[in-house]
């Protein structure tokens, strides 16, 4: 990554030392620098520990020149300054700092000004060359993801070569490739098990374990487990129109199938992170949401991906319909309308339930208007504002929720030891539905038309029932006669 022509960071490997103690020239010139254009920013101590406090207000200041501007040495050399000054501490100080890098890196990605991602990937990098520093490998996974998705966002491309070549965000777990030879040695696609279901009509495509995908065109009466070309799991389906259908998963593996799921290709994404939530708003057109705030777009099929920055890096899960828009839910009471399907959503506002509430899956009415959302804990919320505030149902259920689904008023929730509890009115209240006992855990729930619904579970299970929820049966495995 360049960094000449930033006095302060004019001689990098200057700062990188194995010994702490003492503040390196380069260090002492951004100091300077601070204390002259940010006077009140830092109350200064003596040597290792200098930083002595960091004043609320001005930090807020130093927020909003990296949120819009103005950015100039001067702002690279304070953000300097007080990281490494927190990244000096320890306990909550230190815990503090790093909250902040994550925050300002998040500010950097989504500023839309290139001179503000040259600046905060110049500090982050600093981190990054020195392996003993406390901020080192959080500076590589921000560098990896924010930072390289503001710069593609941008079209600056010899930035996202650099960072690039620079960081592998990996490398620590040590990924293999993703060319099938598992589900191809050992023929398990039937039996893997099974996270996400999508169905319309008489379509319904199940995805799972080991790149397994299970495909119906006869409304679940018989299905079939074409090859996929990858034995990563896969987290998430979404069908397209007429016979489009998108899958991805771990690592950042993306299949798309333009037969109805009979054969697939790989669309090969720009960030290795692992991929939870679909939506298909148009031929050739899906939105993928993942892990560390992943948001991608692609209109052309997936030949070329636009990455789409977030300031917060919480985990994103599923994806819905909602009218003419998408809601994503994800971890820390996640849930957001995305006008258009496109980033960035409104966060709704949710009561009755704790704030770090992990939210699975969520459903709409066709208007796009009653919403049920279901997490944690035998966690159901309802919205009846079209998802912009969400107040917890009262139920029986403690059992952990991973699915819901609806058509009409007919809503259906799925979660641990095989519960399936059908709501009549729209998500007021729920009562079990009728099943086999089942001492698993059902991972999604779908409604291919009024009739018609779908659940999934390990092992390759399925589930149908074909009168609105009322009752489900098994139609894979096929029953032994």
């Amino acid at each position: 990554m360049r960094i000449a022509g930033l006095a302060v960071f004019a001689c990098l490997a200057a700062f990188v030392a194995p010994a702490r103690a003492e503040v390196s020239p380069e260090l002492a010139q951004a100091i300077e620098s601070t204390r002259t254009h940010f006077p009140k920013l830092v109350r200064f101590g003596e040597e290792d520990h200098y930083l002595a406090g960091v004043d609320d207000a001005e930090l807020d200041k130093l927020r909003q020149r990296i949120a819009s501007g103005p950015w100039d040495d001067s702002s690279a050399a304070a953000v300097w300054v007080v990281l490494e000054g927190f990244a000096r501490e320890q306990g909550p100080a230190a815990t503090f700092g790093r909250n902040l890098l994550s925050e300002l890196a998040g500010l950097a990605a989504t500023s839309g000004n290139p001179a503000t991602l040259e600046g905060v990937g110049r500090v982050l990098e600093l981190f990054l060359a020195d392996e003993s520093h406390p901020f080192s490998i959080l500076a590589q996974a921000l560098l990896s993801e924010k930072i390289r998705c503001g710069a593609a966002s941008q079209g600056m491309d010899d930035l996202v070569a650099r960072i690039t070549r620079e960081t592998n965000p990996d490398r620590e777990f040590g990924f293999g490739t993703t060319d099938g030879t598992v589900a191809d040695r050992f023929g398990i696609h039937e039996r893997a098990d099974l996270y996400s279901v999508s169905a319309g009509g008489a379509r319904a495509v199940a995805v799972g374990y080991f790149g397994s995908v299970l495909v119906s065109a006869d409304g679940g009466d018989t299905w079939s487990a074409p090859a996929t070309g990858t034995d990563e799991p896969l987290y998430a389906v979404a069908l397209g129109p007429r016979d489009e259908v998108w899958a991805a998963g771990r690592a950042g593996v993306v299949l798309r199938s333009k037969d109805g799921g009979r054969s697939w290709l790989r669309r090969p994404t720009p960030f290795s992170r692992h991929v939870f939530g679909l939506f298909a708003s148009g031929a050739d057109t899906v939105l993928a949401v993942g892990d560390f705030g992943l948001q991608l777009r692609t209109e052309d099929g997936g030949g070329r991906w636009t990455c789409i920055p977030r300031e917060q890096d919480v985990i994103l899960g599923r994806l819905v319909r909602a009218g003419d828009d998408a809601v994503g839910v994800g971890e820390f009471g996640t849930i957001e309308r995305l006008r258009g399907a496109q980033p960035p959503g409104v966060r709704a506002t949710l009561s009755g339930v704790p704030i770090d509430t992990y939210v699975y899956d969520a459903w709409f009415d066709a208007k796009g208007e009653v919403g049920v959302a279901v997490g944690l804990a035998g966690t159901i919320l309802r919205s009846s504002d079209s998802g912009a505030t969400w107040t917890r149902v009262a139920t029986p259920f403690t059992q952990d929720l991973f699915g819901v689904g609806g058509a009409g008023s007919r809503v259906v929730v799925a979660g641990e030891g095989g519960l399936l509890a059908l709501s009549t009115d729209g998500g007021v209240t729920f009562a079990a539905a009728e099943s086999l006992p089942l001492p698993v855990s059902l991972t999604d729930v779908e409604f291919a038309d009024a009739d018609r619904a779908f659940a999934v579970g390990p092992r390759g299970l399925i589930l149908r029932s074909s009168d609105g929820g009322s009752h489900f049966a098994v139609v894979h495995p096929r029953p032994a006669p």
